[in-house]
């Protein structure tokens, strides 16, 4: 049995692992040799701990492996709640993290060190409470909130009408399904950029195809979503608008930071947040708000406060990209528009 929540998740994770190999991750689903991983008798992928074993449905290694590091790996985890993450979902991920990154093994005598530097990531599709918020900070979590990332919202509002009845399900707490086979299908699904697995899968359970299939569809359209990182330490999600183009990005650097209607903008540097035009419009993020509340005084932040905020924080904003061409992996780095910022703190 499965909640509808549950099966949100999923979704969402499947959904997040697909785009995230725009920036360069490539999903792991099988542990091919790798004494790092284990490969329950039901297919069930498990992560090695010091330990014990631990069930990871999302995992992605990152292409390129840094100087003087292990490779990285990132553990994802997805929540679809009505109400806030708390902070025993991050206790749990520091708990994970820990035991994953201590695992060791001896192997005819010899010990063979932690091969991969782990991450771990929760994304929501709500918010997180403050306690939470700040746990995580302490304790090299990242926090990822989309529910006022514009252009990702519709994928969120298309799960959202997801219901128990499209499952053929008695109430929200009371699906009878096969997580493990969902998730599998709504994999290949997405990575062959097509519905034709879903509607088979869906045909042969009684689901809702339809539905499924439009969330598959929504997916396409995002297929240009990033990670960045604000000022070399936090990680944001990028959900990048219909016209996007990496090759103006690479031209043309300098950029804006918006808030706009409860929701943060990238655009270019010609942009007025005050009047903003779709065409100007680069990417939508969201941030944890909290995380503001680390560099300010107060709940609310004054105008010039964060003015300074953005000049201090968000001064780059570094993307590593896949060129779908070449498939090679590159990084660019935006700058404010320093002009702009100055321009703004003496008008106001």
């Amino acid at each position: 049995m499965a909640t509808i929540y549950a099966i949100r998740g999923l979704l969402l994770e499947e959904i997040l692992l697909n785009l995230l190999s725009a920036s360069g991750y490539l999903i792991v689903e099988y542990d091919s040799n790798d004494i790092t991983l284990k490969t329950r008798s039901s297919g069930v992928l498990e992560v090695k701990g010091r330990g014990s074993n631990h069930q990871i449905d999302a995992i992605a290694s990152f292409s390129i492996s840094p100087p003087f590091s292990y490779p990285v790996r990132l553990l994802l985890e997805a929540k679809f709640y009505n109400e806030k993450v708390g902070i025993d979902i991050v206790r749990n991920a520091v708990g994970v993290l820990k035991d994953v990154s201590e695992f060791w093994a001896v192997v005819n005598n010899k010990i063979f060190k932690p091969r991969y530097h782990y991450q771990y990531a929760i994304f929501t599709s709500s918010s997180f409470t403050k306690q939470a918020q700040e746990y995580a900070f302490a304790q090299d979590i990242y926090l990822i909130k989309l529910e006022n990332n514009q252009y990702f919202y519709p994928v969120i509002e298309a799960l959202r009408n997801l219901s128990y009845t499209d499952f053929s399900g008695e109430d929200d707490k009371n699906i009878e399904i096969d997580l493990s086979g969902l998730r599998k299908n709504i994999r290949a699904s997405l990575r062959e950029d097509g519905n034709q697995g879903i509607f088979n899968y869906c045909r042969r359970y009684n689901f809702d195809r339809e539905k499924l299939s439009d969330i598959i569809n929504l997916n396409s359209e995002l297929h240009n979503s990033y990670l960045g990182v604000l000022g070399n330490i936090f990680p944001i999600f990028l959900t990048a608008s219909r016209d996007f183009d990496i090759e103006y990005l690479i031209d043309n650097p300098t950029i804006r930071i918006c808030w706009n209607n409860n929701k943060w903008y990238i655009v270019k540097n010609n942009a007025e947040c005050s009047h903003l035009n779709e065409r100007d419009i680069i990417f939508s993020f969201d941030l944890p708000l909290d995380l503001f509340k680390l560099y300010a005084d107060n709940k609310m932040l004054s105008k010039n406060r964060a003015l300074d905020l953005k000049q201090e924080f968000m001064n780059s904003i570094q993307i590593v990209f896949k060129d779908r061409r070449n498939r090679i992996i590159s990084s660019l780095e935006l700058k404010l528009d320093n002009d702009w910022l100055r321009e703004m703190r003496e008008h106001i």
